[in-house]
């Protein structure tokens, strides 16, 4: 287990390399993580606050799965609650390769779906998508399937039709829709569940409620696979926090879906800003932008030393590709100059 932990890279701030650098954290503006640039509502901090933390929370989270249950339209035994969406992909997918073995992935992807496979036992079928088509049309015929959607790295958004293809081909399919909150045209994956198809849909609080340190996830899907998902934890899964915490994030769920339009706006003029100097993004319909730089570490740098914090998508296997998550409106203008400048001195 420890290996592909050390293996796996992911987004945020590394205070060891600040350090290094001589740039205070406060002096940084992170866009590696793809968190909601509002931060986290006042209503969740509030909560958290809040907390009496010398009692046991639930057992089974059940405060937290019922509002979620009763927020989806959908039957509480289909709901998991989980620490955090990348808990839920081990938890799913160690339930889901109990009797089988294969499981498709799609690259260039998130990284901890093949260190789950693995640590379930499992076989990775790694289909490569090409950056930054992301082309699932030769979806192979497997058992198993994940698929996230919107994608991470390329922001790719696949409709439901486009879906429901790469579902004609797998036994069962796992959609990670971390993403989907902030999906323009969003369709819910949960209709697939709803509908009785051999779907689980992975959800997780951190993203669109820029509360990662809470780590609190779901997962919807079958009562039989969801029992299957719920045995493989132990009591008290999540903490009193996080319970507390995904509740107000329930209430707001609406004030933050309608900042998307002005989001995606935003997101528009740094795919322009990149265009505009001969760089190419993928068709991202997601919070971030995707782009190929040349020589992601050297973008990185450079964009450090003027206060930003981007993601370099060489772990994902796309070396000349950087990946750009949307800021508040505040420091849009400064991103898009240090975006030029950046290019400029590393191109």
């Amino acid at each position: 287990m420890t290996a592909h932990l050390d293996r796996v890279m992911h987004g945020g701030l590394d205070p060891a390399e600040l350090t290094a650098l001589g740039i205070a954290p406060g002096d940084v503006v992170d866009l590696s993580a793809n968190l909601h640039p509002d931060g986290p509502p006042p209503a969740v901090v509030e909560a958290l606050s809040r907390v009496d933390v010398s009692r046991y929370p639930a057992a089974d989270a059940g405060p937290l799965r019922d509002a979620i249950a009763d927020v989806a339209g959908i039957d509480a035994a289909c709901v998991v609650v989980t620490p955090g969406s990348a808990a839920a992909i081990y938890l799913v997918l160690a339930a889901l390769l109990r009797d089988v073995h294969t499981c498709a992935v799609f690259a260039p992807t998130f990284g901890e779906y093949a260190p789950a496979v693995h640590a379930a036992g499992g076989i990775v079928r790694r289909v490569e998508t090409h950056a930054p088509a992301f082309d699932l049309e030769d979806a192979p015929a497997t058992p198993v399937t994940v698929l996230c959607n919107p994608n991470n790295p390329t922001g790719r958004y696949l409709d439901r039709t486009e879906v429901e293809a790469v579902l004609a081909r797998t036994g069962h399919l796992v959609i990670d829709a971390a993403y989907e909150p902030f999906a323009e045209g969003r369709w819910e994956a949960d209709d697939l569940v709803r509908a009785g198809a051999p779907v689980t849909v992975i959800h997780s609080f951190t993203k669109i409620f820029a509360m990662p340190g809470v780590r609190l996830g779901y997962v919807v899907t079958r009562p039989d696979i969801a029992r299957a998902i719920a045995v493989r934890q132990p009591p008290w899964p999540v903490g009193a926090h996080a319970i507390a915490g995904g509740l107000a994030a329930l209430d707001v769920t609406d004030a933050r879906v309608a900042t998307m339009p002005a989001l995606h706006d935003r997101r528009r003029r740094i795919e322009a800003a990149f265009i505009a100097e001969g760089v190419r993004t993928t068709a991202s319909r997601a919070n971030f932008v995707l782009a190929e730089v040349g020589d992601a570490s050297r973008f990185r740098s450079a964009m450090l030393r003027r206060g930003f914090a981007v993601r370099d998508a060489s772990s994902f296997g796309l070396p000349r590709w950087v990946r750009v998550a949307v800021p508040a409106e505040a420091e849009m203008a400064r991103l898009l100059a240090a975006t030029v400048d950046a290019l400029r001195e590393t191109t």
